[in-house]
């Protein structure tokens, strides 16, 4: 958008490489501003949610890797579920950050508000099933690679 202001062209005149008059109309400067806005937005909500899932992973790593130090987690039943919990919540953050940067969480959550009405539940609710399903998805996951690599 701002290449177009600048040199007083369209954007579909950027894009196709004509030029095609010689004032870009208000509707078009408004449609280019809103769609510029629009994809702003979904960039800061995509950090935003990396962010999150960054700091949640990197936490989890770090009590995982202490309970593994200090042998602590074999020692202590609570412990050694955390220490698990720890592990798959590495699992999960590393899927979520995936699914954030390729789209397809927002393609899944899309499906999913048309089939189950999703956005109708209250947020802490959408928290737990989101967890939930991530959690699910990482355990299949751990399960796959520990009973066919032997990881």
């Amino acid at each position: 958008m701002d290449i177009a202001d600048y040199y007083d062209i369209s954007i579909p005149e950027i894009i196709s490489g004509e030029r095609k008059s010689e004032m870009m109309n208000e509707e078009e400067r408004k449609i280019a501003k809103t769609m510029s806005d629009y994809a702003t937005t979904e960039k800061e909500k995509i950090f935003k949610e990396m962010k999150l899932q960054s700091v949640m992973g990197v936490c989890a790593l770090v009590l995982y890797w202490i309970l593994h130090e200090t042998g602590a987690y074999m020692y202590n039943d609570v412990l050694g579920k955390l220490a698990g919990y720890c592990e798959t919540l590495v699992s999960v953050s590393v899927i979520m950050m995936a699914a954030f940067t390729t789209g397809s969480l927002s393609k899944v959550r899309s499906k999913s508000r048309k089939v189950f009405v999703f956005e109708n539940f209250p947020k802490p609710m959408q928290l737990v099933v989101t967890a939930v399903v991530a959690f699910g998805g990482a355990a299949v996951i751990k399960l796959v690679l520990v009973y066919f690599f032997g990881l």
